[in-house]
């Protein structure tokens, strides 16, 4: 699972008790997971990018 805050920013969720939520960096109005299972979000500009790990992407 997958969330975006209202400041933004990205989080994964990983279901560990300790830390259930892992923030990812950048910044994103929209984010989706498509059927194979790629990430992909969409800043305040429009521009569209692919999570390719937990770096910039």
């Amino acid at each position: 699972m997958w969330g975006v805050n209202s400041l933004g920013q990205m989080y994964r969720y990983t279901g560990h008790d300790t830390n259930p939520w892992i923030g990812i960096p950048g910044k994103a109005v929209d984010i989706g997971v498509g059927a194979d299972g790629i990430v992909w979000h969409v800043n305040s500009v429009g521009g569209i990018y692919r999570y390719t790990g937990d770096q910039p992407s």
